[in-house]
C-alpha cells in the first residue's frame, strides 16, 4: 500500500526497513546474550562438592541469584522473539491506538528489561566477589557477569530506539498539517 495525497502515513502504511534492520540486529544481539548468560549458568552454574548430592549454585552458594539470572535471560530470550513479530505486524495494522499500545509496550519493555539486566549484573557480580571455593567454573561465572552488562547496555539502546519511535508517534503537527494543509499549513483559510 502507497500513502497517496496528502493522507499521512504515521508509519501505518510504510514498512521502515532501517529502523527494523537496526532494531532486529539489536534484539539479536540482547537473545545471544540472554543465552549465554542463562545457559553458562544452567549448564556449568552448579557444582556438587563432595559434601552435597544436589548441585549448589557457583554464585556464592546463592541459588537466588542463579535463578533470577535464568529467570531473567529466559525473559530477554523470548522477548527478543516476540518482538520482530510484533514489528512486522505492526505495519498492518490500521488501528493507531493499537499500535501506539505496542510502541508503548516495546519501550516499557524495553526499559523494565534494562533495569532488570543492571540488577542481574549487580547481584551476580556481588556474589562472584564473595565466591571462594575451587570447585566453580571461573570462565562461566565471568562470563555470566559479562554478559548480564552487556545485556544492560544493548537493552537501553533498544530503550533508547523505542523511545525514538514513540516520540516520532507523538509529533501530531505533521500530521495534523498533512492532514489539513489550508488551514494550519499558510496560516491562509482560504
Amino acid at each position: 500500500m502507497e500513502n497517496t495525497g496528502n493522507l499521512p502515513s504515521l508509519d501505518n502504511d510504510s514498512f521502515d526497513w532501517r529502523r527494523f534492520i537496526k532494531q532486529t540486529v539489536l534484539r539479536t544481539l540482547c537473545w545471544v546474550f540472554a543465552i549465554v548468560v542463562f545457559g553458562t549458568i544452567s549448564d556449568q552454574g552448579y557444582y556438587s562438592p563432595t559434601s552435597k548430592t544436589n548441585g549448589t549454585c557457583m554464585f556464592n552458594n546463592n541459588e537466588c541469584a542463579c535463578s533470577y539470572a535464568v529467570g531473567v535471560g529466559v525473559l530477554a530470550f523470548v522477548a527478543c522473539v516476540v518482538f520482530p513479530i510484533l514489528d512486522v505486524i505492526i505495519s498492518k495494522i490500521s488501528s493507531a491506538t493499537a499500535k501506539e499500545r505496542i510502541v508503548k509496550g516495546d519501550l516499557a519493555f524495553s526499559a523494565a528489561m534494562t533495569f532488570l539486566w543492571f540488577i542481574c549484573f549487580c547481584v551476580l557480580l556481588n556474589q562472584w566477589t564473595r565466591t571462594n571455593s575451587e570447585y566453580v567454573m571461573a570462565d562461566a561465572a565471568r562470563a555470566a557477569v559479562a554478559f548480564s552488562f552487556f545485556s544492560i547496555i544493548t537493552w537501553a539502546v533498544l530503550a533508547y530506539v523505542a523511545y525514538g519511535r514513540y516520540n516520532v508517534n507523538l509529533n501530531t503537527c505533521e500530521w495534523l498539517t498533512a492532514l489539513f494543509p489550508r488551514i494550519i499549513g499558510n496560516g491562509n483559510s482560504e
